[in-house]
């Protein structure tokens, strides 16, 4: 019995420094914040794009951009046997996000600073039935910031320059995003 306890506390001591290592990674949270579906649609992608005109200049190259990077996610979402429940995540890890952030010709922050102003616009526009997919929100329950977002004009939450480049650049951009959206918005 004493040449077991040195053994089985060498045990415990090694599962607990195991289960505290992988405790800590589950906990952090991923260096490059969370990531931004064009079909996200609550409170937060609309403060997001409240918030546009401190976030990032659409220019005509950034837009261009990241309309191919919007062709290859559907690609990337139509592939056999991936399924098309979920999005794209647009990180440095996994494979998916650095095909996506490689085929715009952007930088990862890049890519995803014009998703985050581009996704408020467009989803608000969604809402409003202007664009995409038919979807909908209840107003009764919404939150006043939706509320606020929904009776205005999305376009004026961005500087006269970048309303002016994302108006310019709506044809490029409305079909792909409406395809994702259509596809993940069916799995919400």
């Amino acid at each position: 019995m004493t040449t077991r306890f040195p053994a089985m506390a060498a045990c415990a001591a090694t599962l607990l420094a195991v289960a505290t290592a992988l405790a800590s990674c589950s906990r952090s949270p991923e260096p490059e914040g969370p990531p931004v579906a064009p079909a996200e649609a609550d409170g937060n992608t609309a403060r997001a794009a409240t918030d546009a005109k401190a976030a990032i200049e659409l220019t005509p190259a950034l837009l261009e951009g990241y309309a191919m990077g919007l062709r290859k996610e559907v690609e990337i979402i139509h592939r056999p046997g991936r399924g098309t429940h979920y999005g794209v995540t647009i990180s440095r890890y996994g494979d998916e996000g650095p095909e996506v952030v490689k085929a715009s010709g952007l930088s990862l922050d890049d890519y995803r600073a014009v998703q985050a102003v581009v996704d408020g616009v467009f989803t608000t526009l969604n809402f409003q039935g202007k664009i995409g997919p038919p979807r909908s929100i209840d107003l009764e329950k919404a939150d006043p910031v939706w509320r606020e977002r929904l009776a205005g004009d999305p376009f004026d939450t961005l500087a006269p320059a970048s309303a002016k480049a994302l108006r310019d650049h709506m044809e490029i951009l409305v079909p792909p995003w409406s395809e994702i959206v259509g596809m993940t918005a069916l799995n919400d």
